[in-house]
C-alpha cells in the first residue's frame, strides 16, 4: 500500500526541520558552547591536586589516561596536554568559520535565543564533565603482597666489568663494594620502558629515608653500545634529570657491554630498520658483600617489593650509632 501524500508531507517536513537546524546559528551555537565547556573542564582538571580526596583520586586517573600524567613524578607526557587542550578550540573555531554568517545574525537579531542555546550547550558539558567524575568506576587496587624479603634471597655473583660512565671516568663494579648498587639496563633512544624504569627508581629512591640514598649507587649499562657514547649517557642525564653521584650511565665496546648484559640475563633484539630495541626489564639489587641478592622487574607486584628491598639492604651493615648520625647528618 502507498505512503499516503500527509504522511510523506510529514516525513518532508521532518527532515527540512531536521536540515535547518544542523545548518542554522542553534546547532553551530550549542556545538561551540560544548567545546569551550570541554576546554574548561579538562584545563581544570589539571588544577585539581592528586591529595584533594575523592575528586583528586578520579581527577588523577582522568590527567593520566589524557595527559599522559605519572602520579609516582607529577610529571606529563610531551606534547599531551596542548594537544588535548587544543582540540576543542579548534573544533569550535572550524564551526564558527563555517557557521560565521548564520552566527552574525542571530548576534543582531536573536541574542536572547543564542545565548540561551548557549547556555545549554555549557550545561551538558558541565553535566558530561561531572558525570565522569561522580560515576566513573572507581579503581579498586588490592593491597600489595608484602615483600618477602629472606624468603626470595639469593647470591648470586653478577658479572664483573669494566666500562665508562657518562662523564668518560673508568668504572668497575668491585670498586662498589660495599655500597648497595641497583643494577639495571636502559638505551638513551628508547621512548617506552626505559623511561619508566628511571621514573620507577627515582621513585623507589624518594620513598627512602633520607639518611639512606647515601648508600646506594644505580649502575644503568647501555643496551645499545654502538650508539650510546659518554657523551649520549650525559645528555640522557640531563634530559631525565638524572642526578650525580646517585646515577652512572655505562657503557664500552659493544662485545664487553653484551657480555655484561648476557650474564645479567637481559633478552633484547633489535627491531629492523630501526632504532628500537625490545628488551626485557631488570633491577639487580647488589648488597653490600658484591652478592645479586634480588631480582625485580618492572611490574606492580615488583614496583611495591623495589623500595623495600633498597632500603632492607641499605640498612644492612649501618651499626645503631652510624644510623643515628647519617639521620642526624644536615641534608
Amino acid at each position: 500500500m502507498p505512503p499516503s501524500p500527509h504522511s510523506t508531507n510529514d516525513h518532508r517536513s521532518r527532515l527540512t526541520q531536521l536540515s535547518e537546524v544542523i545548518t542554522g546559528w542553534r546547532f553551530a551555537t550549542f556545538v561551540i558552547a560544548l567545546c569551550l565547556g570541554s576546554f574548561v573542564f579538562l584545563g581544570g582538571a589539571l588544577l585539581i591536586p592528586d591529595s584533594a580526596g575523592k575528586i583528586g583520586a578520579i581527577a588523577t586517573e582522568f590527567k593520566t589516561w589524557c595527559f599522559g600524567y605519572d602520579p609516582a613524578t607529577g610529571e606529563y607526557r610531551l606534547g599531551y596536554i596542548p594537544v588535548m587542550l587544543l582540540n576543542p578550540l579548534l573544533l569550535a573555531g572550524v564551526v564558527y568559520l563555517i557557521w560565521n554568517d548564520a552566527l552574525r545574525e542571530a548576534i543582531k537579531d536573536a541574542r536572547g535565543p543564542l545565548i540561551r542555546t548557549a547556555g545549554l550547550g555549557t550545561l551538558c558539558a558541565a553535566l558530561l564533565g561531572g558525570g565522569l567524575f561522580v560515576f566513573a568506576p572507581k579503581k579498586t587496587v588490592p593491597p600489595p603482597l608484602p615483600f618477602p624479603g629472606e624468603r626470595i634471597r639469593s647470591a648470586i655473583e653478577p658479572p664483573q666489568f669494566s666500562l665508562i660512565d657518562q662523564n668518560g671516568d673508568t668504572l668497575r663494579l668491585e670498586d662498589l663494594r660495599g655500597r648497595v648498587v641497583l643494577l639495571t639496563a636502559i638505551y638513551t633512544r628508547c621512548a617506552t620502558a626505559c623511561p619508566m624504569i628511571m621514573v620507577e627508581i627515582r621513585r623507589a629512591m624518594a620513598a627512602l629515608p633520607a639518611h639512606l640514598h647515601d648508600e646506594i649507587t644505580v649502575v644503568a649499562v647501555t643496551l645499545d653500545p654502538e650508539y650510546d657514547t659518554p657523551e649520549h649517557l650525559r645528555e640522557a642525564m640531563k634530559v631525565h634529570r638524572l642526578e650525580e653521584p646517585l646515577w652512572r650511565l655505562v657503557t664500552g665496546p659493544p662485545d664487553q657491554v653484551n657480555a655484561v648484559l648476557d650474564q645479567l640475563s637481559i633478552s633484547r633484539s633489535r627491531t629492523p630498520d630501526s632504532d628500537t630495541i625490545g628488551h626485557s626489564n631488570l633491577f639487580a639489587l647488589i648488597d653490600r658483600n658484591g652478592k645479586i641478592a634480588y631480582r625485580l622487574t618492572l611490574s606492580e607486584r615488583h614496583s611495591a617489593w623495589l623500595e623495600s628491598a633498597l632500603q632492607a639492604l641499605a640498612e644492612e651493615g649501618l651499626s645503631d650509632a652510624d644510623t643515628l648520625t647519617l639521620r642526624a647528618a644536615p641534608l
